[in-house]
């Protein structure tokens, strides 16, 4: 028996979002009411560029495919909290400096016995034992310097020169102005320059 025509018009099917063309927030703001599909697409664009990042805070692709599954778990989890308002983009990318922090945390309190040893043991040489490596290309050379950075300087050098982020977005990631962001980029550069060209 077909539905009564009644109840077809107290319960309208919202219409389909179309992905090709629907902006992220757009898609973001179908999935906060509950049309988990259109997450779909937003896994698309992002796994790749937020693997990506991740794997340059963490230098470690398993642990970075993990954490970036992490992310889109909290992205259904915290669906509600994103205010259409609100770009996308910056609140995907905080959520996944969240995710890398909580990891990093967590791994702080894993190695703070073994870390106390190992500088006993070795004697802090792990600067020196870098300039004696021997690295193959400038490409591996580039990403053991970044390796070595603070993990803050690191992270505004992966948004603004490997993400694309300009310095208005990493400002609002960071709760600074955009002139405060490209400040901080541009030591980490010079930071980065340091240990490139130590060798």
């Amino acid at each position: 028996m077909p539905p009564s025509p009644v109840l077809l018009a107290t319960h309208p099917k919202p219409p389909p979002v179309t992905t090709t063309s629907t902006s992220d927030e757009e898609l973001m703001a179908a999935v906060r009411a509950d049309d988990l599909d259109q997450l779909v697409p937003l896994f698309e664009r992002y796994h790749g560029p937020l693997f990506n990042y991740l794997t340059r805070l963490t230098n470690n692709r398993d642990t970075s495919e993990d954490l970036t599954q992490t992310v889109f778990e909290r992205i259904l989890k915290y669906r509600s909290s994103y205010q259409p308002t609100q770009p996308f983009k910056a609140w995907v990318y905080q959520m996944a400096r969240n995710v890398h922090a909580d990891y990093w945390q967590r791994q702080q309190k894993l190695r703070a016995d073994d870390d106390v040893a190992e500088v006993e043991k070795t004697g802090g040489l792990r600067g020196a034992a870098f300039v004696q490596m021997r690295v193959s290309s400038h490409h591996d050379d580039l990403h053991e310097a970044l390796a070595l950075l603070p993990t803050p300087q690191r992270e505004i050098l992966v948004l603004h020169r490997f993400q694309g982020f300009g310095y208005e977005e990493i400002g609002q990631l960071l709760g600074c102005t955009a002139e405060a962001a490209r400040v901080k980029a541009h030591r980490a550069l010079q930071a980065l320059r340091k240990i490139y060209f130590a060798n």
